[in-house]
């Protein structure tokens, strides 16, 4: 195990602030502004209209040898329904892009969300983000053919049936 998972609280902040610095590019990219200051802690707020935040989790993913935060998972459990689990943002340093962490970190996300007895997980790929789309199509995603508004720029839903 070259990376493990822990849940991050607001004591975290500065550390995923720094974190969210260095993925700049991306999430510049994603919406459509610079990083603001308070990006981290927005993190945590963040949710669907209708969405019972208590079940989100944020999770950092953490290098086993020392403990560093190179990756943010933002996992909404039971949603869109009570069988299905949302990945609302799954982030990695760009220093620790391409060299398999994020597979591996990947999959222990899907374990936290076989706990749940979850059946399914969805997310969202930006158009125009083919690293992200082809990343996540190796991990087992599809298309379901919907395409959802962002800002000024569309997200493609992908989905994956666990068992």
């Amino acid at each position: 195990m070259k990376v493990y998972l822990e849940i991050i609280n607001k004591r975290g902040i500065p550390n995923l602030q720094f974190l969210i610095n260095k993925c700049a590019e991306f999430l510049t990219f994603q919406d459509e502004h610079p990083v603001e200051p308070d990006s981290a802690e927005k993190i945590f707020y963040d949710h669907p209209e209708g969405y019972d935040i208590s079940s989100k989790r944020i999770y950092g993913i953490y290098l086993a040898n020392n403990r560093q935060l190179i990756g943010v998972v933002d996992l909404l459990f039971f949603y869109p329904d009570s069988n299905s689990a949302c990945i609302g943002l799954f982030m990695l340093d760009p220093d620790y892009r391409n060299c398999g962490l994020g597979k591996e970190a990947y999959f222990m996300v899907e374990k936290e969300i076989l706990k749940y007895s979850m059946m399914k997980i969805r997310l969202g790929v930006l158009e125009g983000n083919m690293q992200g789309f082809y990343f996540w199509k190796k991990m087992g995603f599809s298309l379901t053919g919907e395409r959802k508004p962002y800002l000024s720029k569309y997200f493609r839903v992908m989905e994956k049936k666990l068992s």
